[in-house]
């Protein structure tokens, strides 16, 4: 494991969020900064701050965009600037222009809100049921006290079982929604969706006045982010009393952009709170926005990184979503094409090399493109924007369909951007320091920390076992580069007796008070020499173990400068070396591991969280040992472990308090990993170490649930009495040559010139693996491996822009 403590310059990074009333501002890249967070590109074709149905407010199709080189301003308004990097969406004003849906009435919507007791909303004509007339009859006594039951797809019923309580006279609710696909609609249309709406509550909901009840909603993209948190608000066409049970008109304004999206309905309460935001379960229905001329890009093989004028084949998938077919030829043949544009959104090269369908495409079929691209002259970060266009007609991106885009970066080398340090799976040391310190706001406890990291896992007690077995020889180092090789002189202050290992009642040697004994071998011989008198006490290939006399007494061993709790058994390797291995009982391991895994002055829930894992991990290892004869290293192949020389009583106090805790998962101790910093994500374990290899490349394995993708804010924002996180961000530049000769050195394989690094990335920001082209040849090579073992970087967690 990486050691968790520097004394390196420190970075500090603020962190917070911010809400208006009733209009919660989601916050830009972790940091609340509504005024100063780059524009998103957003579905309605402009940044987030010019929402189009803000008044006053123009979309790129009002204005008759053109998309040629010229058009330059045009286009980077039509593009914002962040919309790749998922900058979210500010608070949109909530002076909208009137865009009402009109869904057909063969649509089912179902959806339920609940206030002042419960509301439902449910599309009325597709399920057939009548409208009764407003009614003032009190509600049931369970409806005073819950919110009224949604099924899918199905009117509630008042002897529905409840799905959810609350008290009487409070506002909450149950969000349902409609079975089926996507509802189908055009970009930019107005609809307004027919719902039935019950009062199930206590009090009257008034359309005017102060504080009127409203029907509104929010609007998400495919990927679950906010686009629009205040829809459309729809005002009541007359007071609800309790028990009313009958159909209203909601007001939907569809993005002017193509894709899928989902809306979930909400009532709020003007100028109090949203029904949701008080606990309110939401559910929602997806609306599919198309045209006749439509494309969902899918992955692309692009390059993260590229010299000038570099020349690669890329992969590019893309599905016709519209209502017409592609053809391929004719007058009008349809082609994938691509941009350059630079940070600012400029057109660098507007029309890239246009690739021909290899056959007519259906509306709903998947084509997949091989595109000879050629990257801009200039050095710099780019976009690399795949845009379909049908000759003589239009590019997709002028009728609405968003483009595809990749961010390259063109320059003669390659700089890594990057964050943490280590490998990045189950425990972050840093983070658990945050939690501890409540960084956050939220302060959790030792067994607290370990489950946020380990989802799944079992806290449970260590069974009675075998002595951890601790190798002390070359190679392992005690991650003080000291180990033993061929000759080791050791000693205890209340004396030792050295016996044969198989037989202990055969002792060969007693040793006095501070009477070294000196190891060497001779060949395949083991040769045991008293320290004093230089005679020797043992000759032979039995292992020997050192025993001291009285079992609190730590035997020191010179080459280390180190002395040990337990046992000390010696033998002769293969290689003609010694061998020595530590037995010593789990809880006084860990008295010396944990300070060489995590510094003695941290917040004490943290040194406890490290204790249980790091125990945990011993287990583990013991657990797999197999032929082994000896269970974990002293370094940081597996654990920094000093023995008694490392022990302080901050650390043997969270040893103590934890005692005999570990991790359990199907009854077994777990594989529980960490490292010094994540970078503010924890890793799946079958996508870094465990990644397996397909035809020419890797992909993620299965690994294990408890070693999953954590997010961990704790640890962007924990600090310790030397400041803030050290391994929040980082670069390191490689020239061409340098990855050139690092890959010939490493792997055997001579690419030639360096042309292109591309990043096979995993669901939690890593790359499985690095695809790296050269003018000769190219490798697929494993992420992990490659980024943090030939190249040596701090971790994985790369970019190459700056995060």
């Amino acid at each position: 494991m990486a050691p968790a403590a520097t004394d390196a310059a420190r970075t500090t990074a603020g962190n917070g969020s911010a809400a208006s009333s009733g209009r919660p501002a989601p916050p830009c890249g972790g940091i609340a900064r509504p005024t100063s967070c780059r524009a998103r590109r957003g579905v309605y074709g402009g940044p987030t701050g010019a929402n189009p149905l803000d008044e006053g407010v123009e979309t790129p199709l009002d204005r008759g965009l053109d998309r040629s080189p010229s058009a330059q301003t045009a286009i980077g308004s039509a593009r914002g600037r962040c919309g790749r990097h998922g900058c979210p969406s500010l608070p949109r004003s909530p002076r909208l222009q009137v865009v009402v849906v009109r869904l057909p009435a063969f649509v089912p919507v179902l959806v339920a809100v609940l206030s002042v007791g419960a509301v439902v909303i449910v599309g009325a004509d597709a399920l057939g049921i009548d409208r009764p007339a407003a009614s003032a009859a009190a509600p049931t006594a369970a409806a005073e006290t819950r919110a009224a039951p949604v099924a899918r797809g199905r009117p509630p019923h008042d002897d529905a079982p409840p799905l959810l309580g609350i008290a009487t006279g409070e506002e909450a609710g149950h969000i349902a929604y409609p079975d089926g696909p996507a509802l189908p609609a055009l970009p930019g249309e107005i609809r307004s969706v027919e719902v039935m709406v019950r009062n199930d509550g206590n009090e009257l909901w008034q359309a005017t006045g102060a504080n009127p009840v409203m029907l509104s909603y929010h609007l998400y993209d495919a990927d679950g982010h906010l686009i629009a948190w205040d829809g459309l608000r729809t005002t009541l066409p007359f007071d609800i009393s309790p028990g009313y049970d009958g159909a209203l008109a909601l007001r939907v304004a569809l993005p002017a952009r193509t894709g899928t999206y989902s809306i979930k309905p909400d009532l709020i309460r003007d100028g109090r709170a949203w029904f949701s935001s008080l606990g309110t379960p939401q559910s929602a229905f997806p609306l599919r926005v198309t045209s006749d001329l439509d494309a969902t890009y899918g992955a692309t093989t692009a390059p993260a990184s590229i010299v000038p004028g570099g020349e690669v084949n890329v992969e590019v998938r893309v599905k016709n979503t519209g209502l017409r077919a592609w053809p391929a030829g004719g007058d009008h043949p349809v082609h994938l094409g691509y941009h350059w544009f630079d940070m600012s959104s400029n057109a660098v090269v507007w029309d890239g090399v246009r690739t021909a369908l290899p056959h007519d495409v259906a509306p709903g079929e998947e084509v997949a493109f091989t595109v000879d691209m050629r990257a801009p002259q200039g050095e710099g970060a780019y976009a690399l924007a795949w845009d379909m266009v049908q000759e003589g007609t239009a590019w997709f991106s002028r009728v609405a369909v968003p483009m595809k885009e990749d961010t390259v970066v063109v320059e003669r080398g390659v700089t890594f951007y990057g964050k943490g340090w280590g490998h990045g799976i189950g425990l972050s040391q840093w983070g658990a320091q945050g939690w501890a310190e409540g960084a956050t706001g939220v302060r959790l406890v030792g067994e607290q920390i370990v489950a946020k990291y380990f989802p799944g896992a079992q806290l449970s007690r260590q069974p009675i076992s075998l002595p951890f077995r601790v190798l002390l020889s070359a190679p392992s180092t005690a991650c003080i580069a000291r180990t033993i090789w061929n000759v080791a002189r050791m000693q205890s202050p209340g004396g030792m007796r050295l016996v044969n290992d198989a037989d202990p009642s055969v002792t060969y040697f007693d040793a006095a008070a501070n009477q070294p004994v000196g190891f060497t071998t001779y060949g395949s011989t083991l040769i045991a020499t008293d320290g004093w008198s230089g005679r020797q006490v043992y000759v032979g290939e039995d292992t020997v173990t050192l025993v001291p006399k009285q079992w609190w007494d730590p035997i020191g061993i010179d080459q280390k400068g180190l002395a040990y709790r337990g046992n000390l058994q010696v033998q002769v390797r293969d290689e003609g070396n010694l061998r020595v291995v530590n037995y010593v009982s789990s809880d006084d391991y860990m008295r010396g591991a944990l300070p060489g895994e995590m510094p003695n002055d941290w917040r004490i829930e943290a040194l406890r969280a490290q204790a249980i894992t790091a125990r945990t991990y011993a287990a583990w290892r013991q657990s797999t040992a197999g032929d082994r004869t000896w269970d974990v290293r002293d370094d940081t192949a597996d654990q920094c472990y000093g023995g008694r020389s490392f022990e302080s009583p901050r650390t043997s106090a969270a040893v103590e308090s934890t005692a005999g805790q570990i991790l359990t998962y199907a009854g077994k101790p777990i594989r529980a990993l960490y490292s010094s910093a994540h970078g503010g994500i924890s890793e799946n374990v079958g996508c870094l170490l465990e990644a397996e290899r397909v035809g020419t490349t890797w992909r993620c394995a299965d690994g294990w649930p408890y070693l999953a993708v954590v997010d961990d804010p704790a640890e962007l924002a924990a600090y310790d009495a030397r400041g803030q996180n050290p391994h929040q961000l980082w670069s390191r530049f490689f020239s061409g040559g340098e990855i050139r000769r690092q890959i010939v050195e490493d792997y055997g394989i001579d690419i030639g010139d360096f042309v292109s690094l591309e990043l096979n990335m995993s669901p939690g920001g890593r790359p499985v693996s690095v695809l790296v082209r050269g003018t000769h040849d190219w490798v697929d090579l494993k992420g992990d491996r490659f980024l943090r073992t030939t190249l040596g970087l701090k971790s994985t967690l790369v970019r190459m822009i700056p995060f």
